[in-house]
């Protein structure tokens, strides 16, 4: 039953990984909550500015709750308020990239989709696989699947359990870049590093408004935007991010 999320701070950026490598980084009662503790440092800490997230190991991002270990929760009451480690990782307000090396199943193809960049290794493997099992996914992947590929390509994926690859999860558009095994690593860390240079403040009101967008009224979502926009120009990083423009150098924002 042993497993960890190992969670460590280096240069503005947060990782997060998901360590029970002999169960396919499958996930236990005390590494979801866990998840969410780590959720909530990363949300406290102003030095963090983007979060990467990843399994342990090159088999397995992470196959999701441990099916084994499902009887401990004792009636349909306590599986309904279990901690979500979907929500955990979709409460962090900062950006998160998910990297992916091995399989993505249930809860972690759910991880994989609450994350807001997606960057896979040219192998991993991707499925909705719940429906093989008896139940269907708690966490959010069917209703986020369906916004993000629309829905009768997400139906495809929940209804029959089918695995895809990373190749077709880029075709279909919940994967943005596949990468090979050798390289992602480093592409990763230099998507990581490259946004630690932006606006800490302007990286989290774009979020919002992207979350916003998934379940507003064009109108509204309008509006809501216009209204975060006024509200950003009036910060120190505006500030910054306009003066720097002018003396014709890279902006230096905290």
């Amino acid at each position: 039953m042993e497993g960890d999320i190992v969670y460590q701070v280096m240069e503005h950026v947060g990782y997060i990984t998901i360590s029970r490598v002999h169960k396919m980084n499958a996930i236990t009662k005390a590494m979801a909550e866990k998840l969410q503790e780590v959720a909530d440092k990363v949300n406290k800490d102003a030095n963090v500015r983007v979060v990467v997230l990843s399994g342990d190991g090159e088999k397995s991002f992470s196959t999701g709750s441990d099916i084994k270990l499902l009887h401990q929760y004792g009636n349909p009451w306590e599986l309904r308020n279990r901690q979500d480690y979907c929500k955990a990782i979709r409460s962090i307000r900062k950006p998160v990239i998910a990297k992916i090396k091995g399989y993505a199943l249930g809860g972690g193809f759910e991880l994989v989709l609450a994350s807001d960049i997606r960057v896979a290794v040219e192998e991993a493997k991707f499925a909705a696989s719940e429906v093989k099992h008896g139940w269907i996914s708690g966490s959010g992947l069917i209703q986020i699947l369906a916004r993000n590929i629309g829905y009768n390509k997400a139906a495809k994926l929940v209804l029959t359990g089918a695995m895809v690859d990373a190749v077709e999860g880029q075709r279909l558009g919940f994967i943005n870049d596949v990468v090979s095994l050798v390289n992602i690593d480093a592409f990763v860390e230099d998507m990581a590093k490259a946004m630690t240079a932006l606006s800490p403040m302007a990286l989290q009101l774009a979020k919002q408004d992207l979350i916003n967008s998934q379940n507003t009224p064009l109108d509204m979502g309008l509006q809501y935007e216009n209204d975060l926009f006024a509200f950003s120009f009036t910060t120190e990083d505006s500030r910054e991010g306009l003066q720097a423009f002018q003396e014709k150098r890279q902006p230096n924002f905290k």
